[in-house]
């Protein structure tokens, strides 16, 4: 769902669109993946969400009760 638009164009019509997409399909899976890694890490519930006005951003659905110390690791800001 992540990389729909991306597809809006059939596949084999410009060579270089075909990587371009490729690319970026494996640049998104790859930011998907260090999100899933901080979140098994730091034990906490992230996940990786989009909107057309943000762009990529990290969302938590949690409590303060779950950081430790009431605030996000320091890697976070």
């Amino acid at each position: 769902m992540r990389t729909q638009k991306c597809y809006a164009v059939r596949p084999n019509i410009n060579e270089f669109l075909d990587i371009a997409r490729r690319t970026y399909t494996e640049i998104v899976d790859d930011i998907a993946g260090m999100i899933t890694q901080l979140g098994e890490k730091y034990n906490l519930p992230l996940k990786l969400s989009f909107s057309s006005a943000r762009g990529f951003f990290i969302q938590m659905n949690a409590e303060c009760a779950v950081l430790p110390n009431g605030q996000l690791p320091s890697e976070f800001t």
